[in-house]
């Protein structure tokens, strides 16, 4: 994954998730869940959402572009 300024909870959600999805290990990924759910709490469902959505995105692009999220 490319540098990426986290500014807010959602820029910080958005990696999370996608670092939940694509950590080299479980324990990892269970870290990055575990961190996951910890920012959505703080935040309304409308923008969970759309971070799940970004974090799609960006997986799916970088799937695409033969490269890896990670």
């Amino acid at each position: 994954m490319q540098n990426i300024e986290i500014t807010n909870h959602g820029d910080a959600l958005t990696v999370a998730l996608i670092l939940a999805v694509t950590a080299p290990s479980d324990e990892q990924s269970k870290e990055a869940a575990e961190l996951a759910e910890s920012l959505a709490s703080g935040m309304t469902k409308k923008q969970v959402e759309i971070c799940k959505m970004a974090a799609e995105v960006a997986i799916e692009y970088e799937k695409r572009h033969g490269k890896e999220v990670n």
